[in-house]
């Protein structure tokens, strides 16, 4: 028998050995389909497309959500942030670390755009304690966004405790 025989009669071989281990599986057994509802449908931006809310993600990332509404000031927008991820939002999984809304909440987020590289949040209440990063990164990364699309404005956040150092989005391009 040549060596050229022997080479063409190993590929039938090969092929019939790899589809008996395809057929015998992995051992996973079937199962039925489970129902868990409709999926959520959330409107992700590139931002600067439209006013940009960012949500926390179930991975524990920042989700940029497009509001459908005609544009509004970056404080309006701050406070549509601070009133936590609607239905839909909720429905697709994203949430907040901002603290919710209570009595120590007095009167509307004010931004002051002191220059085109750096604005000035004042939130409406005092800290009881400090703001997570993700947290402080929602509130950053919504005012940059909605200042300069890159994201790259300077953010200082200011409370009845006082102003933070001026802060940076982390998703800034």
């Amino acid at each position: 028998m040549s060596r050229r025989s022997r080479v063409c009669g190993a590929p039938p071989v090969a092929l019939l050995l790899v589809g008996a281990v395809a057929l015998a599986g992995c051992g996973i057994e079937p199962t039925a389909v489970v129902e868990s509802g409709r999926a959520a449908n959330v409107l992700l931006a590139e931002p600067r497309s439209a006013d940009v809310l960012y949500f926390v993600a179930p991975d524990g990332r920042l989700a940029p959500t497009v509001q459908r509404d005609p544009r509004v000031p970056t404080g309006a927008l701050l406070g549509r942030l601070l009133s936590g991820p609607g239905t839909q939002e909720r429905d697709a999984g994203l949430s907040t670390e901002l603290p919710a809304r209570t009595d120590k909440m007095v009167g509307p987020v004010r931004v002051d755009h002191g220059s085109a590289k750096q604005v000035t949040v004042r939130l409406p209440y005092f800290l009881d304690a400090e703001l997570s990063d993700t947290a402080k990164d929602q509130l950053v990364c919504t005012a940059a966004v909605s200042v300069d699309g890159s994201a790259r404005t300077e953010v200082v956040l200011v409370t009845e405790d006082g102003p933070t150092s001026p802060l940076h989005c982390p998703l800034a391009r």
